[in-house]
């Protein structure tokens, strides 16, 4: 018992000496913002240069990265995007935007700011995320994949029932893409 509080110690003492410029660091810049935890994103979450799908990828999170979020959130696409300050692994400061379903913080879903106006909208309800597929079934070719939360317009074209699912066919950008509605649910 002696000898392993005799090599505890010594142990504690240099985490203290390790975290101590860390801390004092942190004070020093006034940074004692929120951080959060990357989340929900196995295979790792995509910054992008602005707040859309359409904006070109700069980096990629992984799992369980500490970022800081800035600003106020924004609603487009359907989607609540937030802007994030991180450190990349080289330990240059950047910054990006990304879906804020995927950060430990994440509020849950809230009625978008820009206001959803259409009249059969579909929510997305998978916590990781919803393939949207070129046809109605499991065989067809994934076209993207939306996070958490987001909104997305129904077309006029009829269910269909594959692969033990319930497919409909919803508006992205003017594409028709389909999903399995038992990851969805209708909004107002």
């Amino acid at each position: 018992m002696r000898k392993t509080v005799q090599m505890v110690l010594p142990l504690v003492a240099l985490l203290a000496l390790l975290v101590a410029p860390m801390v004092a660091s942190a004070d020093a810049n006034g940074d004692t913002g929120e951080w959060t935890t990357v989340v929900n994103a196995r295979l790792g979450l995509r910054v992008r240069s602005g707040p859309s799908l359409t904006e070109p990828v700069t980096f990629v999170l992984y799992n369980g990265q500490e970022v800081k979020v800035v600003g106020e959130p924004v609603w487009y696409q359907g989607i609540r995007w937030v802007e994030l300050d991180f450190d990349r692994w080289d330990g240059v400061h950047v910054s990006g935007w990304c879906a804020s379903a995927y950060l430990a913080n994440y509020p849950g879903y809230e009625e978008p700011q820009d206001g959803y106006t259409g009249e059969e909208g579909y929510k997305v309800t998978s916590s990781i995320g919803l393939r949207l597929r070129s046809g109605p079934g499991l065989g067809y070719a994934v076209q993207r994949i939306v996070p958490y939360g987001t909104i997305l317009e129904r077309t006029d074209t009829a269910s269909v029932t594959a692969d033990g699912l319930t497919w409909v066919e919803l508006d992205v950008n003017g594409t028709g893409l389909w999903a399995a509605s038992e990851y969805l649910t209708k909004v107002p």
